[in-house]
Formats: C-alpha cells, structure tokens, sequence
C-alpha cells in the first residue's frame, strides 16, 4: 500500500469517526467499561483460579495496571482481587455470582454492539423483542467468557515466555526479553480479544484481513497510550492538586483514551473495508 493511500485512509477515518459523533460514543463506552470493570476484574480472576493458582491471574492484572493506577489503589485492588472465593468447586452460590458477574461485565459489549451497528448502519430489527434482546444478551455474555479466557491465556503465554527467555539468556546472554514477557504477551491478547469483538459483535460480514489490521492498530496504540499515561502519572504529582481523586485519575484517562482508541479502531475496519472493496 503506497503512502498517499495511508494517509487518505488515516484521514478518512478520522473525519468519519468526528461526523459519527464518535467521542460522545467513546465517553459514554467508558462509562459502561468504568461501571464494568470490578465486574470484569471479578470474573476473569474466578476463571482463572479453576486452570491456574488462585494468585497468578490477580499478580498479571495487577503488574499490567501498574503504573496508570496510584500505589495506594493498586494495593487495594490487589486485595480485592486475591480475597475472590475459591470456584475450583463450583457451588450453586459460587454458579449464581458468576452469572451475576457475566450480565454486570456484559454492559459494556451490548454497549459496544450498539455502536457498531450504527456505524455500519445496521437496520434495527423488526422481529420479536424478546429474541433479539436474549441474541444481544448471550452475544455479550460470550464476549465475556472469552475475555475471562484470555485473561487466563495471557498469563499463560507470559509465564511460558518468561520461560523460554530465561532459558535462551543461558545460551544467547544478549537476550532481553524477559522484560518485555509481559507487554508481548499482553498485546498478542489484546489482538485476539479485539479481533473477536470486531469480527463477531457487528451484524455484518466484514473483511478478516480488515479486522486483523484494525485490531493491531487497536492493541498497539492502547499499549503505547498506557506507557505514555505511566510516564506522565510517574513525573506529576497528582494528589496535591486533586487530593484523594488524583489517585484514580490515572485509570479514568486509560479507560477514556482506550474507549476513544476502541470506537477509531471500529472506523478504521470500515474505511478500510470500503477501500479494499474499490475496484
């Protein structure tokens, strides 16, 4: 692809994204994503302790938020997390939370869903109510099941990678990539997490290599956003100006440019999608 042909796509998806009104949209999926996360948090860290030790999945979400949230919450998020009751048996109590959770955590894919369709100007079906309110439901309850699964799946990956560094350090001592385990690991989940919503949320059939590309872009620009808060959380002092609120602002601006980053990745696919198909 020429560079001319990446700027008018780039352009192109920057204007659609501003003519669709798509930052009251980003603001109002962070708020769903902002009332979600406990619940999300919650049920990754349940399906993690039924494959994994109970602490390793709260340790990875912990590590990967290190940085955007303040100390001080990151310790007690960190309790929070690891006090989660054992599922390993599952009870009808331990079953009934976990279901709670799904519909709680499913907020912000039904969410997700309706903006998606309103961009690919999905036609508001006219069947029966109650069928398609259950298909929207179960849709976002799957999507939730599959973050959970690759919560688990992203800690597997970075121990797995952990391991293999330290044993190709012993033989190659000018490999480094046992710093960067954690981050590889996390944006190959967060590829698969975000290929999955575009690909299946939307009622439309799109392209994969479009879906592909939209979520690289995606992933990376998440990733290079919560280094770029990190550093900006680690060279001001937030609570002095804010007081107490100044500990969470950090995560408020992750989530609000993440779900700005989210909505643009969901333009990109489209704009994309409409040059591929020009003859």
């Amino acid at each position: 692809m020429s560079t001319q042909r990446i700027k008018e796509i780039t352009v192109s998806t920057l204007k659609q994204w501003r003519d669709n009104n798509s930052m009251t949209d980003s603001a109002a999926l962070s708020f769903y994503l902002l009332m979600s996360l406990p619940a999300i948090l919650l049920f990754s860290v349940s399906i993690g302790s039924l494959f994994l030790g109970s602490g390793q999945v709260p340790a990875n979400i912990a590590e990967y938020m290190e940085g955007v949230v303040d100390p001080t919450l990151l310790v007690s998020l960190n309790t929070f997390l690891t006090n989660v009751p054992e599922t390993a048996s599952l009870s009808l109590s331990a079953l009934t939370g976990i279901l709670l959770l799904m519909w709680s955590a499913g907020n912000v894919f039904r969410q997700f869903k309706k903006f998606l369709d309103k961009i690919w100007k999905v036609p508001v079906s006219k069947g029966n109510f109650a069928r398609n309110f259950l298909e929207d439901m179960v849709l976002s309850l799957l999507t939730v099941v599959i973050f959970g699964g690759l919560v688990v799946v992203s800690t597997l990956l970075e121990a797995l990678m952990l391991t293999g560094s330290r044993l190709l350090y012993t033989h190659i001592p000018f490999s480094g990539g046992i710093q960067y385990a954690g981050t590889i690991a996390a944006f190959m989940v967060l590829v698969m997490l975000f290929t999955f919503i575009y690909l299946v949320l939307p009622d439309v059939d799109l392209c994969l290599i479009c879906v592909v590309s939209g979520s690289v872009m995606t992933a990376f620009l998440i990733t290079i956003g919560k280094y770029a808060i990190v550093f900006y959380m680690a060279h001001s002092d937030l609570t002095s100006v804010y007081g107490i609120i100044g500990s969470v602002i950090g995560l408020l601006l992750w989530i609000y440019y993440s779900s700005i980053v989210i909505t643009m990745g969901a333009e990109f696919i489209k704009v994309y999608s409409s040059y591929l198909s020009e003859p």
